[in-house]
């Protein structure tokens, strides 16, 4: 059955897939700059980042605030330990449970690939004056949470 054309989506002007590509150019934007570093790849970098951001998240704490799998979280965990840029740290209450933490050698790592990645979001938004970057910023966070709410 052939689509009519005035019933196919228009790609270039379809919003959820506006957003692919540009999570897409993002995250291999990203990539690039990760890669010169340790050895790492992205997967390497959220978790990096997510433990930077709250140091003693546990693995699951880690999967709930980005967009990877447990599986995938659990291998860049064991290859940053092996690495020696994350450390886990039992739990007082619960030994069985491990806490990340980034080594010494892992914050150094983290500041010198966090400047660069900021260098990219600056480019992004180069050509938004600041009001622009607050909406986009405002939008952004309501249609992720639409879409949160619909799950």
């Amino acid at each position: 059955m052939d689509v009519n054309s005035k019933n196919a989506i228009r790609l270039g002007a379809f919003l959820p897939y506006q957003l692919v590509l540009l999570a897409d150019l993002v995250s291999r934007r990203i990539a690039t700059v990760v890669k010169r570093r340790e050895g790492l790849n992205l997967s390497h970098w959220r978790v990096m980042a997510a433990v930077a951001e709250v140091p003693g998240r546990t693995a699951r704490e880690v999967v709930a605030v980005t967009p990877m799998d447990k599986g995938i979280v659990s291998r860049a965990v064991k290859s940053l330990i092996e690495k020696g840029l994350v450390e886990r740290r039992a739990s007082d209450s619960d030994g069985r449970l491990g806490h990340l933490h980034l080594t010494t050698r892992g914050e150094a790592a983290y500041a010198s690939i966090a400047a660069d990645i900021l260098d990219v979001e600056a480019d992004m938004v180069r050509g938004l004056e600041a009001g622009d970057r607050a909406a986009l910023q405002r939008h952004l966070a309501a249609l992720l949470e639409s879409l949160r709410e619909a799950d």
